[in-house]
């Protein structure tokens, strides 16, 4: 049984690997291209999604850093309210570097006979590949590529007008498990520790807030409402814009579409890849069941797996556009004694915090 795998990125690799071991030959297929790489990307995972990887990545858990603690500071000039979230014995999520993780998947795929890499030169070749009666199924991993535009047009999309700028921060040495989620009168910031010395920072900037943005200007807000560390130096600044997009349909024909293409979302709560891992799981889920019971891999999985998983996908999604459209409220319009009732409430109410830890844990509220 042959799979098809298009796109050469994290999400192709690890799930090449998950279906190598259903038994099935995986054939990679991406274009040759001079495509922008974020040196400062990093992955906040979640602790129920580690575990699954770490079934098909051994140590993976070596390359991450464990948060335990996540505080969230309310910053709009009159006041600072603080919510904390933490939880015993278990780690809140994981962090690690894009590229850390990318090499560490490489080099456990490496020695997989079953996964063969084809590069190939244009995008035009991609519909070629579609019209191949050798693949049980296609999966298209890449969110920009000919087969995402012409198959997937029908979609919600909303750009958020602002932009998300990254950077790495390398600080004195301290004891590092703790993230912050400060709300500023700009957007919300994010650091994020990935060791001891080094902490990633992703500042959502609402661009609608200023005439003129500056690398200067997103320093010193960083500077400003930096927490603990005392920064030794820092990495060039990326930034990239925030939309939100979700398809109508997952599949088209025999190609079924998978990762980016099908949920880009604000990066509140880092849970974009974290979406993507579930989807690994449902898809894993559905294949076991079908090969179990006898069943053809073929169109039918692609239409089980969006029956899955696209409603789920939205109300996720649109529940991370609420908690972004919130707080944009809550600095505008809400009184700041008001504010600082609601946070507070949130902060006192443990039922609430830890149904919040499992819907960013899990994905769902169904215990």
């Amino acid at each position: 049984m042959k799979v098809c795998l298009i796109g050469n990125n994290l999400t192709s690799l690890i799930l090449a690997h998950i279906l190598s071991k259903q038994n099935f030959d995986i054939e990679i297929y991406s274009v040759k291209s001079k495509k922008r790489t974020f040196k400062t990307r990093t992955l906040g995972i979640s602790n129920s999604n580690i575990k699954f990887l770490n079934i098909y990545f051994n140590n993976i858990l070596k390359k991450t850093n464990l948060i335990n603690e996540i505080k969230v500071l309310i910053d709009n000039k009159k006041t600072k309210e603080r919510i904390l979230f933490k939880k015993k014995l278990t780690p809140l999520f994981h962090m690690v570097k894009y590229e850390s993780l990318m090499s560490f998947v490489k080099a456990k795929i490496r020695s997989n006979k079953k996964i063969i890499h084809k590069f190939i030169k244009n995008n035009s070749s991609l519909n070629l590949l579609t019209k191949e009666k050798k693949f049980q199924i296609i999966i298209n991993c890449e969110n920009t590529n000919t087969l995402t535009q012409q198959f997937l047009k029908k979609k919600i999309f909303k750009n958020y007008l602002n932009k998300a700028f990254t950077t790495i921060l390398t600080h004195k040495k301290i004891e590092n498990n703790q993230a912050f989620q400060v709300f500023t009168e700009n957007g919300p910031l994010a650091f994020l520790p990935l060791n001891n010395k080094t902490t990633s920072v992703v500042f959502s900037y609402d661009l609608k807030s200023i005439s003129k943005i500056s690398e200067n200007i997103i320093l010193n807000s960083i500077h400003k409402h930096n927490p603990k560390y005392k920064i030794i130096s820092h990495e060039k600044l990326e930034s990239f814009n925030l939309v939100l997009k979700l398809p109508k349909n997952y599949f088209y024909k025999n190609i079924l579409f998978f990762g980016d293409s099908i949920h880009s979302i604000h990066p509140h709560a880092g849970q974009g890849f974290n979406m993507t891992i579930r989807d690994m799981i449902t898809l894993e889920k559905i294949i076991k069941k079908r090969l179990n019971l006898g069943l053809a891999i073929d169109k039918n999985v692609s239409i089980e797996f969006e029956k899955s998983s696209k409603t789920k996908n939205s109300i996720f999604s649109f529940g991370i556009d609420f908690l972004h459209e919130f707080f944009k409220i809550n600095k505008n319009f809400i009184p700041s004694t008001v504010s600082k009732r609601i946070f507070n409430f949130i902060n006192n109410n443990n039922k609430i915090k830890q149904s919040m830890i499992k819907l960013a844990n899990e994905g769902n509220l169904i215990y």
